[in-house]
C-alpha cells in the first residue's frame, strides 16, 4: 500500500467553499486535488494500492482529514472539480469519528499528528535540500507528506523527525514552477520510486 498525506496550510474546511474558485476562496484547494490524482490515477483506471489524504487546515472550522482509499472509489474523475465536490462531502457535520460520505471517501476531524498516527508508522518527508529520492533507500510502506506551496511549519517538522522521517528531495535542482505542479512532480515521483524499489 502507497500512502500519500498532503498538508493544505490554507485549504478551506467550508463544505460550501466554490467549485469554481479552488485555487482562491478555496485556499488552493487546487493544489492538494493535483497531487491526489497524481498519486491516484492511471491512464485508464486508479491505483487500487494507494491511499491519500489531505489535511485541511484552513477555515472555518480546522482541522479536518478528507481520506480516500484507492481500492473502494466509485466516483473519482481527472478533473478536480468534481473531486472538490467529493471533499465538500466529506466536510458536512465533522466530527472526531471518521465517515464514509461516498464510496472510498472519508472525512474527520484530525490534526496533523493524529493524521500521521493514521497513516504511519513509517514516513518520507519530500522537502527541497533533502536526500535525491533516487539514491534514497525508500522504507516499504512508507507514507509519503508533502505540504502545498508552503513550506511545513516548524512544529510539524519537528513532529515528523521525532517519528524519523527519511527526508527526500526530487534531484539536485531547485525546480522555479507553479506550486500545483511541484507538489504534483513530487507525487508522482514518490510513487514511481516506490514502484522501482518493489520490482
Amino acid at each position: 500500500m502507497r500512502r500519500f498525506l498532503i498538508v493544505g496550510h490554507r485549504a478551506s474546511t467550508d463544505p460550501v467553499f466554490s467549485l469554481d474558485d479552488l485555487a482562491g476562496a478555496a485556499g488552493r484547494m487546487d493544489i492538494l486535488l493535483n497531487a491526489a490524482n497524481a498519486a491516484l490515477h492511471l491512464a485508464h483506471d486508479l491505483r487500487r494500492d494507494v491511499e491519500v489524504g489531505l489535511l485541511l487546515l484552513g477555515p472555518p472550522h480546522p482541522p479536518q482529514l478528507v481520506r480516500f482509499e484507492g481500492f473502494r472509489l466509485r466516483n473519482y474523475q481527472p478533473d478536480i472539480r468534481s473531486n472538490a465536490a467529493l471533499v465538500r462531502r466529506a466536510l458536512v457535520d465533522p466530527s472526531r469519528i471518521e465517515r464514509e460520505s461516498s464510496p472510498g471517501v472519508f472525512g474527520s476531524q484530525a490534526n496533523f499528528e493524529e493524521a500521521l498516527d493514521r497513516f504511519g508508522p513509517v514516513f518520507v518527508y519530500a522537502k527541497e535540500g533533502g536526500k535525491d529520492i533516487r539514491e534514497a533507500s525508500l522504507p516499504a510502506d512508507a507514507t509519503f507528506v508533502f505540504s502545498d506551496n508552503q513550506d511545513l511549519m516548524e512544529a510539524e517538522e519537528r513532529v515528523l523527525t521525532e517519528r524519523g522521517a527519511l527526508v527526500v528531495g526530487l534531484g539536485p535542482l531547485a525546480l522555479q514552477t507553479r506550486s500545483e505542479t511541484r507538489v504534483t512532480r513530487a507525487t508522482t515521483a514518490a510513487t514511481s520510486a516506490s514502484n522501482d524499489q518493489k520490482l
